[in-house]
Order: C-alpha cells, then structure tokens, then sequence
C-alpha cells in the first residue's frame, strides 16, 4: 500500500507541476491581450488559496515565500485602513479585496520551485516571448501593420499589445529576465547577446519614456554587474555598447516621433507646471493635484481610487483623470502616510535581504540575485511614471515579476538545506 500510495502521490504532483507551469505559461502567452490574463491567474489562484488554507506554515518556512507574503500584507493591509475614510469605497474594496488573489496565483509557482526547476523554463519562455513581441512591433513600424493587422499608429509601436500602449512598459519590466536568459545562451551561441538589443530597439520604438527610465536601470546595474562578474576588459565593453549604442542612434534615426517625444523632457528643467505637463504629458498637473489632496489627508489618504473626486471637489483641478502615474505618490494619496512607510520599508528590506544573501552565496548563484534584485526594483521603483500601483493590469505585472525573480531562490534555498545541488545548471556553464 504504501508504495502504490507514494506512486500516485508523485503522479499527481508530477500533473501539478505540469498544470500550474501550464497556466503560467499561459498567463505570460496572454499578457497583450489585456483581460485574458487574469483568467490563468484565477485558475491559479485558487490552487494558491488552497496552499493557504493547507499549508500556511510550510509556506511561511520558506525565506523567499515569506517575503512574498510580507510584501502582500505591505501593500495589501493599508488598503484595507485606508477602506475607513475612502471616498469612493465600493471601488477601493473591490480593489481590497481581489488584490490578494494575484499574490495567491504565484503561490503554486513558488510551492513547486521548492523541488522542480520552474525558473528555467520560464526564464526562456520570457526570452521567446519578448523578442517576438519585439519582432511584431518592429515589423508593425516597418510596414504599417502588425502580424494580426493591428495600424501603426504613426507615433508609438504597440504590436500585439495594440490599442493599449503596453508594449514598452512590459518589455522593460521583463527585461532583466531577457538580459539573464540570453546570456546563458551565449555559452553556446555568441549570437544571443543581440537579442536584448531587438527588445531594447522595441521600447524605443513604442515611445513610452517610463518604458526608458526602466530600461536605463537595468542596463546600468545588469551592465555594471556582468563587467564586475567576468572581470571584463575594456575593449570588450567598448565593443557591447558600441553595438548597444549603434543600434539606438539607427532606431531614433528611423523615428523622428521617438526623438520629439524624447526631446520634450528636457524641458521639465524649468521647474514650471507649464513645462513639466509638457514633459510628461499633462502629469505635472495631476502630480500637483494628487499632492495637495495626499498633504489634506496624510494619515490614511483617501482611499484606492479616490484621488480624482476630491482633487475636483477641491477645486485642485479640472482636469478628468485615471491614474496618478507617480507610484510613490499614489500609494501615499490612496493609503497615506501608513501606506507610504509599509511600502517603501518593504522594497528597501527586501533589496536588502537579497544583498546579504548574495555576499554569502556561490559565485555561480550571484546572476539569480542581481537580476531578482533590478526586476524587483523596477516593478516597484517609487517613481515609476506608468499605470497606477493598484490597477489590476499592474498588479497581475508585477507579481508575476517577483515569481520570476524569487522561484530560482526559492529552489536554491531547498536544495541547499537538503545538502544537494539546486538543480539547475550553474549560472555561469551552459
């Protein structure tokens, strides 16, 4: 009985395994199609709810999960304070309470990266996935249409992302994950390493300039680590971004749209409204508004969503708006003060939990934190200019991000209590 019972306690968790890689495939497979993500993610959430119910301390046992959770309870528990004083309360409890659920579909993903290898297959598939969205996006400005038809719109690429001007900000949030994933390919086929220039080329080309400033971060740190990792010369820097370089000035050359809209941010140097709304087209304004009504309510703010009735209320402006598009700005006019502290604390502990981590790991391990470390940051950097932190679109975003980033640590923290390798190949062999 009890070998019978162990063979078919491997058989289901040999489906399961293979049926949460499934919709987490799928749910990155879906991401430019708007809606049709969350639908992956609500299969997967409820297998991540039942993890909950079940095995809640085997989960919080587990460093990496814990932090998952504790950056869940840091964005999550001021939401629910700030329910008290929200001015729009049906919105920002129906924000409360689904919130969650996008935490909970990444729990399977993690659970399993305990004893299966669920960061490699993934890492690749995001590789795929990115340089194809690239690709349709570069074809969509060449040509005028995308693979599917979808107009370029004369300004922005938006390829398969199309009517919704996603394109560049998810490339540069899975960035360092293209960044990773091809140079382990470059181990057995130099050619790889162009491939992040075809994502880069593509953010550029979609005209997001948030898109840019994230680029911008993770060249900068992912560069600066690869220079100190393989104790790079030179001339082999100078020959990578040449080529890095070159392909920039070939992509604004090809789209004076691109240079305009990249042009006008100088001007947000005169420290005016005027020229910051040019710069960062019309947030200077909502910036300012979102202020004055975070300075009236500081302590819990006004609630999810309801910034933009009380700053019209207030006669703070006129103007109709969604989104605050400033991340730390948000969360202290929806959460306050509390909010604010619970958040930043939270990235700040940790950045600096994976730090320590890496200062004692092997040198093969270290690529796993740095680029955790950088697409965690850029998930959740304070001034993030793009979306809002609570929408649903985001928030699906980013918490596949820190699935991505923390399953590898995940496994190799397994691995290394059971005294055994982690399963994977080593950060720096093909």
């Amino acid at each position: 009985m009890v070998p019978n019972g162990g063979v078919r306690g491997r058989s289901v968790g040999h489906q399961g395994y293979w049926l949460v890689m499934g919709m987490a495939a799928l749910a990155l497979f879906v991401l430019p199609f708007g809606t049709g993500v969350f639908l992956p993610l609500a299969l997967l959430a409820l297998g991540g709810l039942a993890l909950v119910a079940f095995r809640l301390p085997a989960l919080w046992s587990e460093v990496w999960i814990r932090w998952v959770l504790l950056l869940l309870l840091a964005l999550w528990l001021p939401q629910l304070l700030a329910l008290i004083v929200a001015v729009d309360f049906d919105r920002a409890l129906r924000t409360a309470l689904t919130y969650p659920l996008f935490t909970a579909a990444i729990l399977p993903l993690l659970w399993f990266a305990r004893h299966r290898d669920v960061a490699t297959p993934l890492l690749y598939g995001v590789l795929a996935l990115a340089v194809f969205w690239s690709l349709d996006g570069i074809f969509q400005f060449v040509t005028g249409a995308n693979v599917l038809g979808y107009p370029y719109n004369g300004r922005r690429i938006d390829g398969l992302f199309h009517p919704n001007m996603r394109l560049g900000i998810v490339l540069a949030h899975f960035l360092p994950f293209v960044l990773e994933a091809s140079r382990r390919l470059t181990y057995t086929n130099r050619l790889a390493a162009l491939l992040p220039l075809i994502v880069i080329v593509a953010i550029l080309l979609s005209g997001s300039r948030a898109a840019m400033m994230a680029t911008l971060i993770v060249l900068f740190v992912y560069g600066l680590f690869l220079v100190g990792y393989y104790q790079l010369r030179m001339r082999t820097v100078s020959a990578f971004l040449s080529i890095l370089v070159l392909g920039i000035v070939v992509a604004l050359w090809a789209s004076p749209e691109t240079r305009d809209r990249l042009a006008v941010v100088s001007k947000a140097s005169e420290l005016s409204i005027e020229a910051i709304d040019e710069a960062t087209a019309k947030r200077g304004t909502i910036w300012l508004a979102s202020w004055r009504v975070a300075m009236d309510e500081p302590i819990l703010g006004v609630g999810v969503r309801g910034v933009e009735p009380v700053a019209e209320a207030r006669g703070y402006t006129d103007m109709a708006f969604a989104h605050i598009h400033l991340y730390f700005l948000d969360v202290l006019v929806s959460t306050g003060i509390v909010g604010l502290v619970a958040y930043m604390g939270m990235l700040l502990a940790i950045l600096l939990a994976l730090w320590r981590r890496a200062r004692r790991s092997e040198r093969d391990l270290l690529p796993l934190y740095v680029v955790g470390g950088v697409a965690i940051f850029v998930a959740l950097n304070p001034v993030n200019v793009h979306w809002t932190i609570y929408s649903s679109y985001t928030t699906a975003v980013l918490w596949l991000v820190v699935a991505l980033a923390l399953a590898p640590l995940v496994r190799g923290e397994a691995a290394a209590r059971q005294g055994r390798p982690a399963g994977q190949r080593p950060a720096s062999a093909s």
